[in-house]
């Protein structure tokens, strides 16, 4: 009996000695390889026939409709929402254009990448982009959606949705996503997917109920993801995806750990 307690305690020791994966990790230590790899969820495969689509984001006049603490412009914070809502579809495929286009041209200029940031890589490229212009008046908003084809300029649709002017960021991002999926389902451009998240892309607006701090820590994360800072981006995406189904949040912290564990910016 006293040697299989000596054996036991034993054990315990050269656990906690060599930081076994059960001992707890501080708030800010950062994430070992192994954690990283965790978080790496794949993005999910796209369906047959799914149209691939870049977002350029949201035109959001002056001043910003939201007084957010915010190290990043609030169209840049607003369309990253919505890229996130589309990186977890199947019904789509996004293409990164933004940070992808400039990597590709920052390595034909010559110029060294800057530390930690992910190699540009291989993008497929778009069939269609989106934009979204916002544009106040009264108590409302009007998104004005326009798809055009890459290649040309040619404009393929637009679409006009009206929120309310006290819409919150996310539930505004998730109108814009669900007007892009109903262009493309009236161009015939999306394949039917039964979405598990019932209110990721409602057809008629609904308040996210996302708290502005969990907003806040989520434009936190994107920050530091713009300098390729990758601890300071997880723990400030882990702690915005602790809000309750702020799956915006999760997307943006499995595309962090895809890149940080050596993807590239065309393939993320």
């Amino acid at each position: 009996m006293r040697l299989a307690l000596a054996a036991t305690l034993t054990l315990f020791a050269t656990a906690c000695a060599s930081g076994g994966t059960n001992a707890p990790r501080g708030p800010d230590a950062a994430a070992s390889d192994a954690e990283w790899r965790a978080l790496a969820q794949p993005r999910p495969e796209p369906l047959g026939g799914a149209v691939r689509l870049t977002f350029s984001g949201v035109e959001l006049p002056p001043p910003a409709p939201w007084a957010l603490r915010s190290a990043v412009p609030m169209d840049l914070g607003l369309s990253e929402l919505v890229i996130a809502g589309l990186l977890r579809r199947r019904d789509v495929q996004l293409i990164e254009r933004r940070r992808f286009s400039a990597a590709v041209e920052a390595e034909r200029a010559g110029a060294p990448r800057p530390p930690g940031a992910p190699a540009a890589g291989v993008s497929a490229g778009a069939e269609m982009s989106a934009t979204v212009v916002w544009l106040p008046f009264g108590e409302q908003i009007s998104l004005e959606l326009r798809l055009t084809r890459p290649q040309t300029g040619a404009v393929v649709a637009a679409r006009r949705r009206i929120i309310p002017a006290d819409a919150d960021p996310v539930g505004a991002a998730r109108a814009i996503v669900s007007t892009i999926l109903a262009t493309l389902d009236g161009l015939g451009e999306l394949p039917a997917w039964n979405d598990p998240t019932v209110d990721a892309a409602p057809a008629e607006y609904r308040p996210s109920g996302v708290p502005i701090a969990a907003v806040e820590r989520f434009l936190e994360g994107l920050a530091s993801e713009e300098r390729w800072n990758w601890e300071p981006a997880r723990r400030s995406y882990e702690a915005a995806a602790a809000s309750s189904g702020f799956f915006e949040a999760s997307a943006a912290l499995a595309r962090t750990a895809r890149l940080r564990i050596g993807g590239t910016l065309g393939e993320s």
